[in-house]
């Protein structure tokens, strides 16, 4: 009896670590979402919960940690639905219109997350490495679309190259829709119209 009721106690002990990490990330997630990464505090989210500032440090060290695996959750799932989407079309240029649409509206719906994801570089961890992990992936999806869309004799370094050159256009544009969409006169569909049209000037040269 005895053995049986510590083991209940480890498994219950266990469940409820497990749901307050749940409870933590979906709390700071909210944050996040609502009122970006400035708001976002280890006690602002412990006030959220309803726990203590020392039982959220025994799931994450420190506000990077948690906004690391917010990332990390985030572009995971975003990846999965792009691959989705990319996949449920034939043509090679109407999958890179799936990928264009995808990143932009990702972009103007997280801007925060996409700001840290694509756009800042940040210590070393195992949310890291899963993303780096994933971008490899989808940029190997990515480079086979291109190849599809380039002559049979094109070098590997000059496919390279083009699939760098576009894919520092799409960021680099959704980064100014972002951040100063007035100044370069962008909205979401001209930030994709745009997009497009470098794609298409660069794989047709």
């Amino acid at each position: 009896m005895y053995i049986e009721r510590m083991t209940n106690r480890i498994r219950n002990a266990s469940e409820n670590n497990i749901a307050l990490r749940d409870l933590i990330v979906a709390a700071a997630s909210k944050v996040f979402a609502e009122e970006g990464y400035s708001s976002l505090s280890m006690r602002r989210v412990a006030q959220e919960v309803g726990c203590s500032q020392m039982a959220m440090y025994r799931h994450f060290a420190n506000k990077e940690a948690l906004t690391q695996h917010i990332c990390g959750q985030l572009y995971a799932g975003f990846t999965a639905r792009m691959n989705r989407e990319i996949a449920s079309v034939s043509d090679p240029w109407e999958k890179l219109h799936c990928f264009i649409i995808a990143l932009i509206r990702f972009a103007t719906s997280n801007p925060d997350h996409y700001s840290l994801i694509f756009l800042v570089r940040h210590e070393t961890s195992d949310e890291n490495a899963e993303r780096e992990r994933l971008g490899q992936e989808f940029v190997g999806g990515m480079r086979d679309i291109v190849r599809d869309l380039l002559d049979e004799a094109t070098p590997d370094a000059v496919l390279h190259t083009k699939l760098r050159q576009m894919l520092a256009c799409l960021h680099g544009t959704a980064a100014l829709l972002i951040a100063h969409p007035k100044a370069y006169g962008l909205t979401k569909q001209k930030a994709i119209e745009d997009a497009e049209a470098t794609f298409r000037s660069l794989l047709e040269q």
